[in-house]
């Protein structure tokens, strides 16, 4: 990650298309050998429905909506009848969408007149190298996004302030990080720092830091053979029991339990 400003945000395409889709999403298990699991992904139905369940709701598709679905988030997909669909998987340097399941609940946007059109901008220039296709996909992404963006409950303003502490996190979040030597980046007391990112952010440093571990862990407990125990030490929790408290009060379910891909208690969310 380079910025966490939303103004200077870029996406990197992975993949895009519009398809027909039947029997082969149905009752579809994510597991660690699909490859699209690690990456965030746009829907939008132009024929049919589906349910998709995540961590922590039941997400129903239909046409009408673009939905912005997390990476790591998905446990299963069902279909009833064939649909028809676009989708786009991508990366981000914003580190809003990788914590967006704990700064939103919102995953649904009522789709407008512009919508088609700019998924298919996205499907028809992501593969392609030069200047002016790459400027489309960017502003196309940023455009379907912004309506996801605008709910998420930061300060955008001041995003850029905190530039050089995020990014020090991102590559520091497994190691020990005191308020200290963050608020030392910005040049001013702890107290304040605490207070101003936490007023920025709407998190405290803390959790927002706990919150970048957990998202670490999800994908190695899904990516690697590592054991919940070194998983946990690994991305800079000191006390195993700890970290399985916290990862199951976050998740719903024991680390455990989503490695093996168990269904938690989902709250129903009809969007």
């Amino acid at each position: 990650m380079n910025n966490p400003n939303f103004l200077n945000a870029s996406y990197s395409v992975v993949f895009a298309e519009r398809r027909d889709i039947g029997c082969e999403w149905n009752n579809v298990k994510w597991d660690r050998y699909h490859n699209d699991i690690q990456y965030h992904r746009l829907y939008y139905l132009t024929q049919g429905n589906a349910k998709l369940t995540l961590m922590d709701t039941q997400l129903y598709l239909e046409p009408g909506h673009v939905y912005f679905v997390p990476a790591f988030s998905v446990i299963r997909s069902n279909i009833t009848d064939k649909m028809n669909k676009y989708y786009i998987h991508f990366q981000s340097d914003l580190h809003v969408f990788s914590l967006y399941r704990y700064l939103s609940d919102k995953y649904s946007v009522e789709a407008d007149d512009l919508t088609e059109r700019l998924f298919r901008i996205v499907v028809e220039n992501y593969s392609k190298c030069d200047a002016a296709s790459r400027l489309k996909v960017q502003g196309a992404m940023n455009l379907m996004l912004s309506d996801f963006l605008k709910d998420v409950n930061v300060d955008v303003l001041n995003l850029g302030k905190f530039d050089k502490v995020i990014k020090y996190i991102e590559e520091n979040y497994s190691k020990k990080i005191t308020l200290s030597e963050l608020a030392q980046m910005m040049n001013i007391s702890t107290l304040y720092f605490s207070n101003y990112f936490k007023r920025v952010f709407r998190v405290s440093p803390k959790q927002y830091i706990l919150n970048k571990r957990l998202t670490e862990s999800q994908r190695l407990l899904l990516e690697s053979r590592l054991s919940i125990k070194e998983i946990a030490y690994s991305v800079g929790f000191e006390n195993e029991n700890y970290f399985s408290e916290f990862f199951a009060s976050k998740v719903g379910i024991s680390a455990l339990k989503f490695r093996n891909r168990e269904l938690p208690t989902t709250r129903e969310s009809i969007l």
